[in-house]
């Protein structure tokens, strides 16, 4: 690694993080915090190429293994902002006292179970966080330094953990079950690791890359001129919101969503058909089962927070899930013995190749994992519920990094959270208004269900596999400097904006409401309201449609076996309900249908030649976003537009 490759990758790790909370807080133009590989990163990356490759005829470009030690710090680091991270954790720190009230009864409900190390426990110092200071007074910063600190190693906890099962599971996946990395296929031809001949100039003079470049970005300039001229027609894609079309497909069904993403359409080049055809496929089975419990009236409660759109669904989904994890385990067991002799010891030069030797990564993780269960059990949660949340955490986390590996899909989300499986597993009277609160907690860094940064942790090793050996062992420190400051640097900004500026709820982001059930007040609504029934227990439904789930995808995975040429792939089960399916499904089917047609049209060749035509589309796409955000700065500040949709 070298120096200035670390220094501009620290550099792009706090810009990552500034520039999407300036744009959605302030400027309220396109928001950049939701799809699992940042639009907040991947736009100054893809920049830092196009320089880099004019560099290079002037003998002074980054190498390949520099800029993927720059992709890999800081597409990690981008993750703490928004509602990846900060939106969330600084909504729980100061929203439970800000928001409490004779009427809601958080006192005696809530507030009396919370620790006062987690969390700003006095409303008037929060006060001026959502409404803004009188000119001339300080911020407190003083107020935000505990339970910053506390959070802070919490959640250094968790990415090294994160770090740690990225590096053990690194040659399971890429070697012996051979996954296929979408989002590091195109990172890799985007850096020119894949082509040492330099991969951007090529693509710049490919005929492809350019249609697909030119066309995208025409689109959105003209939808861009329409902001300026009222009536002008506009395309009905690549336009935010306005670019959303509604279909319902009967009474009861959930809604289809008719729109285009554009990060979906290209990392869906690169996966497998199977993988496509089961993700759409499985998807619209679960919109007409969700039709068909509805209109028979079958009742099982609502979906909890930031789950599918269907409970029944969603569990029966988490169940794929626990046997899709629990399968990878199982046929990656020579290897994990293998990763247990080297961690005590009794066998040595296996792993040289990773970032890490497995016997460290084997400590820190046992260490992290440790810390993060007393953090957790310190804040209120008891044993039994820490070891059911970790459970489900693990399966959630790993799952989700195994599903975007092998789809692609950088917008996706679990069927269900961590907290509502432990939630219905012991019901209120199986655990407590102690333990209720500390669930309330961990939704500051449940980061809207999509993990807290570990689907792109996963893609880490897989980057630096192509790295020189000498960059990859200080790649897992530098990572984890990266996203301490990335996190320091967002959160600084916030509170000082809040402080200072607009005031949080002046925002206009959900994270720093005070209505609604996706932020912070809301889940300490629904607590406070859970807390107070009192008497609701194990929920049987809800689990036992999780173990259909798990026998359903088990009887999948052994067609798979004992029929090699079995069509239908489990991920799409697992993930069959998950909300932001609503808005890419039909982007899935699309590419799935081109891609089949290319392939039997054109063969295994055309596909290759293919490959920079979505590309294109993702650069011209990139850049007008980074336009619309430009014009919206300077001529709609506080009204911006957004291009790139939130899913």
């Amino acid at each position: 690694m070298t120096k200035r490759a670390f220094i501009i990758g620290l550099l792009l790790s706090a810009w990552a993080n500034v520039w999407p909370a300036y744009v959605s807080l302030v400027v309220r133009s396109s928001r950049a915090d939701h799809a699992h590989l940042p639009v907040a990163m991947l736009i100054p990356f893809v920049a830092l190429i196009v320089v880099n490759g004019w560099l290079g005829s002037r003998g002074r470009a980054l190498s390949a293994s520099e800029l993927l030690t720059i992709c890999c710090m800081s597409m990690v680091a981008a993750c703490m902002q928004g509602e990846w991270l900060s939106g969330y954790l600084l909504g729980t720190i100061s929203a439970p006292y800000y928001f409490a009230s004779a009427e809601n009864r958080w006192d005696e409900l809530l507030l009396n179970y919370l620790p006062d190390w987690s969390l700003i426990p006095d409303r008037a110092l929060v006060r001026g966080f959502y409404e803004g200071l009188p000119p001339g007074d300080p911020v407190p910063w003083t107020a935000w330094l505990t339970p910053v600190f506390w959070w802070g190693l919490f959640l250094g906890a968790l990415l090294t953990a994160n770090l740690c099962l990225s590096v053990l599971f690194r040659k399971q996946w890429m070697e012996h079950e051979k996954l296929a990395f979408p989002i590091a296929t195109v990172l890799l031809q985007l850096t020119g690791a894949s082509d040492e001949t330099g991969r951007i100039n090529d693509l710049i003079r490919n005929r492809l890359f350019r249609i697909g470049f030119a066309v995208t970005l025409f689109i959105t300039c003209w939808n861009i001129i329409s902001w300026f001229v009222v009536g002008l027609p506009v395309f009905p894609f690549l336009n935010g919101p306005a670019g959303r079309g509604f279909l319902m497909l009967g009474q009861g069904f959930p809604t289809f969503v008719v729109t285009l993403s554009i990060l979906t359409l290209t990392f869906g080049y690169f996966t497998r058909s199977e993988i496509l055809f089961s993700i759409w496929f499985f998807h619209f089975l679960a919109i007409a089962q969700a039709g068909i419990f509805n209109r028979f009236g079958f009742d099982m409660g609502s979906s909890d927070i930031w789950c599918s759109f269907h409970p029944a669904i969603g569990w029966q989904s988490f169940g794929g899930m626990v046997t899709l994890v629990g399968w990878g385990v199982w046929i990656a067991r020579d290897h994990f013995r293998r990763v247990g002799r080297h961690a005590i010891g009794r066998e040595v030069g296996g792993d040289t190749e990773e970032m890490m030797s497995y016997r460290s990564a084997t400590i820190l993780l046992i260490v992290s994992v440790t810390f993060a269960a007393i953090w957790l059990n310190r804040s209120g949660m008891g044993w039994p519920q820490v070891l059911t949340f970790g459970f489900a955490t693990v399966v959630l986390y790993l799952g989700l990094s195994r599903i975007i590996i092998e789809s692609g899909l950088v917008y996706l989300r679990g069927p269900i959270t961590a907290q509502a499986f432990t939630w219905h597993l012991f019901g209120i009277a199986g655990m407590g208004p102690l333990s209720a609160a500390a669930l309330a907690l961990s939704f500051a860094w449940s980061c809207d269900a999509k993990t807290f940064a570990m689907t792109m942790m996963a893609h880490v090793p897989r980057l630096g596999a192509a790295m020189n050996r000498a960059s990859r062992r200080p790649l897992g420190p530098a990572i984890l400097v990266a996203s301490l400051l990335g996190t320091l640097t967002v959160m600084s900004y916030v509170v000082y904006q809040a402080y200072h500026a607009t005031g949080g709820f002046n925002f206009g982001t959900v994270s720093f409401m005070g209505t609604g059930s996706l932020n912070a007040f809301g889940v300490c609504t629904f607590t406070a309201s859970r807390i107070q029934q009192g008497t609701v227990g194990t929920d049987w439904t809800r689990i036992s449609f999780m173990v259909i789930g798990a026998g359903f995808t088990l009887l999948m995975f052994w067609l798979r076996y004992q029929f090699p040429g079995f069509p239908i792939h489990p991920i799409g089960f697992t993930i069959s309900a998950a909300a932001p399916l609503q808005n890419t499904s039909l982007t899935i089917f699309i590419v799935w249908a081109l891609k089949t047609l290319i392939l039997k049209i054109g063969g295994l060749e055309k596909y290759r030649e293919t490959a920079p035509l979505f590309l294109g589309i993702t650069a011209g796409f990139l850049a007008g976003v980074a336009l619309g955000v430009i014009v919206d700065t300077i001529w709609f500040p506080g009204q911006g537009h957004e291009i790139n949709l939130a899913y």
